[in-house]
């Protein structure tokens, strides 16, 4: 087995692999591993490598700073011969590793490299953490030295046929509007006071993901917002067929079928909460995917079942991630 650092010019066969791998569950194409893993500056090559059968990749592993591993697959037919185990120690090599460190600590709210190394929960992430279906991965991990998190994640899924913003959020927003609360689509003129309030009120992760979307996208309609005059105070980021940038929760929209949509992150300020004003946002902003024809709509990386299975969202996928102490 001969193992290379990735290069952008081994993406086919990478995909290809990723396919036979898990495709079934997460079906992965060219245009959103482009999106994702070439076109991020946080692919870090030192710490993402594949194994090569001769021509033929059998394996690989996608290292992200701060500290992420964002994938790792084995083809099923060179499973139990170690590749797992040699990917992912080259993988920590790389992200350990002095260059690393240092180009970590800009990206990171204190400014020093990461205490820990965890699966998923990346920039314009795949997962949130290992997949629980595959209980043979997470046992992998333990093997390896990693800790199986207590906590979980889930996308969440739901038809959209038939949905209508309930009568009672109806009246909820109506009532917003009176006190000067609107819900609408985001415009041009909205990007600084949009990116003001994420940076004030959220993490770093939104702040950047969103940044690299309205920089992508010359009319951010597609971001929904609730604005109090020319203030941005709440926001809801959705995705639809006909969006430039393929948001994190369709990432998996081969499964949703041709029309489909997606939603995360969303968020209002502090001031706002306890108002109705998040099942409101909530409520519009899936209620504007389904009039752009979206059938089907996902959400991803969430752990809040009850508060989105109140517009009717359910668990479609859960995740557990398994963390690395330095």
């Amino acid at each position: 087995m001969l193992y290379k650092p990735y290069s952008p010019q081994y993406a086919n066969a990478v995909i290809e692999a990723w396919n036979d791998a898990i495709g079934a569950e997460f079906p992965m194409d060219a245009r959103l591993w482009q999106q994702k893993i070439d076109s991020s500056e946080r692919t870090f090559i030192p710490a993402s490598w594949i194994a090569f059968d001769g021509d033929l990749v059998a394996g690989f592993a996608i290292g992200r700073l701060p500290g992420n591993l964002t994938c790792l697959a084995v083809r099923p037919a060179y499973r139990r011969r170690g590749i797992g185990r040699a990917l992912l120690e080259r993988f920590v090599g790389g992200i350990i590793s002095p260059s690393a460190k240092a180009l970590a600590g800009r990206l990171t709210a204190t400014g020093l490299p990461p205490e820990k190394l965890v699966t998923g929960q990346d920039y314009h992430h795949f997962f949130p953490g290992v997949p629980e279906i595959y209980e043979g991965t997470l046992q992998f991990f333990e093997a390896c030295g990693w800790t199986r998190s207590q906590g979980w994640a889930v996308d969440l899924c739901r038809d959209l046929t038939g949905y209508r913003i309930a009568p009672e959020v109806a009246d909820t927003i109506q009532r917003l509007a009176a006190d000067g609360i609107v819900l609408r689509a985001c415009t041009p003129d909205d990007v600084a006071s949009l990116l003001k309030h994420i940076e004030t009120e959220f993490s770093r992760g939104w702040l950047d993901v969103t940044s690299a979307r309205v920089r992508l996208e010359a009319d951010p309609l597609d971001i929904k917002i609730a604005v109090r005059g020319q203030d941005v105070i709440g926001f809801a980021q959705t995705f639809t067929k006909h969006s430039a940038v393929i948001g994190p929760s369709v990432s998996w929209r081969r499964l949703l079928g041709p029309d489909y949509g997606g939603l995360g992150p969303i968020g209002i300020a502090k001031e706002v909460r306890k108002i109705g004003l998040g099942l409101a946002i909530l409520s519009y902003s899936v209620e504007e995917v389904r009039k752009s024809g979206a059938t089907r709509m996902a959400i991803d990386w969430t752990v809040l079942v009850d508060f989105y299975g109140r517009v009717g969202f359910n668990v479609w996928k859960r995740y557990i991630p398994c963390t690395l102490e330095l």
